[in-house]
């Protein structure tokens, strides 16, 4: 995709993200990912439960990779869903690791 977003001009007490959605569904249930990327090449992710009666946000870290950001949020979201442990701190920093555990 072509980047010609980034090459907006805006004023200077503005910000523009492109934003992503994705649908994440486990075990029956489904969350909506939104990935965002700033201008400057970094990445976050923000999922939340699509059952109204539940309010959980799910949020990565600001990152370099688009990857790494919904790689983030999908760990914290099955952490809780199968009501796991953290295992080490900084664990959901580490994306490539095997997460069928």
């Amino acid at each position: 995709m072509v980047d010609n977003w980034k090459n907006v001009k805006l004023r200077a007490e503005s910000e523009l993200l492109r934003k992503e959605n994705y649908v994440y569904r486990v075990e029956g249930v489904e969350y909506a990912i939104e990935l965002f990327e700033t201008i400057e090449g970094k990445f976050y992710a923000i999922g939340l439960p699509t059952d109204p009666t539940k309010l959980i946000i799910y949020g990565s870290s600001v990152v370099d990779g688009a990857k790494i950001a919904l790689q983030q949020t999908i760990q914290k979201i099955d952490r809780d869903h199968f009501m796991m442990e953290i295992k080490h701190i900084g664990e959901d920093n580490r994306p490539d690791e095997d997460i069928a555990d």
